[in-house]
């Protein structure tokens, strides 16, 4: 069966980058692109309805520079952009959900989930999330794991969607109160070697029983904040594509997400694709 893609656009820039990967994905994995644009209907009807024909004309010139041979359907809808494009999600059950980086507001993204942590949490595909400029396949993938199906999903999600890529699973341990004993001349490096072990012997049980793509790496395993690590290892692999699960049922708390899907998708560092367990 072909796959199915559904790329979101807000008409900005980054729904552009979102477009952009989705037909170049799509061209590589013989699948079809849904387009999907909501414009929102708190305005007026009569600029509503404007806002509607203009978005669909300026999809389809759009779509036909970038879409080549890749079948395209284009939807325009007036309504709430994230309850719509949840329904559409749910309606066709594409096999990944594309979309750009949301719009940063400092002060409400403090407060309350972005669109993209809203929008993820609440759909059972993989999403991806489009931050850096279309023009490249992706080469090197950075894999954040906790020994999780969620984690593994994500990683095996990324070698079907870049089967080229060498994918580098990373994980992250944390010292406790590391920082008071090095204030008080305390050494950690016993404490630290105990928690490398602990996390080295959960990677062997994890490979043992995991089929892990091909292109995967041994694991890097380094202390500190998962965020911190990641950062500085995405920047010293010049990785373009990040990896981490969703935990738990779609929906409810954002906690479903987990931590490290929150933190990336708050302030993406390359392109992130978050997947739920198989």
């Amino acid at each position: 069966m072909t796959k199915l893609f559904v790329a979101a656009t807000d008409m900005s820039a980054r729904g552009d980058r979102a477009l952009r990967r989705a037909f170049r994905l799509a061209a590589q994995q013989g699948a079809r692109v849904v387009v999907c644009h909501v414009v929102d209907d708190a305005p007026p009807a009569d600029i509503v309805a404007g806002m509607k024909t203009a978005s669909r004309a300026a999809l389809e010139r759009f779509t036909q520079d970038i879409a080549g041979d890749v079948p395209c359907e284009i939807i325009v809808d007036t309504g709430d952009p994230t309850a719509d494009l949840v329904a559409l999600v749910t309606e066709r059950r594409p096999d990944l959900l594309v979309m750009g980086t949301h719009r940063p507001r400092p002060f409400l993204d403090a407060l309350r989930e972005t669109t993209s942590q809203r929008i993820v949490r609440l759909t059972p595909c993989p999403v991806l999330i489009v931050a850096d400029r279309v023009d490249h396949d992706y080469d090197t993938v950075l894999g954040a794991t906790d020994f999780s199906p969620a984690s593994t999903a994500a990683m095996q999600e990324a070698a079907t969607l870049a089967p080229g890529a060498a994918i580098l699973p990373l994980h992250a341990f944390h010292v406790p109160f590391s920082g008071l004993m090095s204030a008080s001349g305390q050494g950690v490096g016993e404490i630290e070697l105990s928690f490398r072990q602990e996390a080295e012997e959960e990677d062997r049980r994890w490979r043992d029983i995991t089929p892990l793509p091909e292109q995967c790496a041994q694991t890097l395993i380094q202390p500190g904040s998962v965020l911190m690590v990641l950062t500085e290892q995405i920047r010293a692999a010049r990785a373009q594509l990040v990896t981490a699960g969703a935990h738990g049922r779609v929906g409810g708390a954002r906690a479903l997400l987990g931590s490290v899907a929150t933190d990336l998708l708050r302030a993406p560092p390359c392109d992130v694709l978050i997947s739920r367990p198989h």
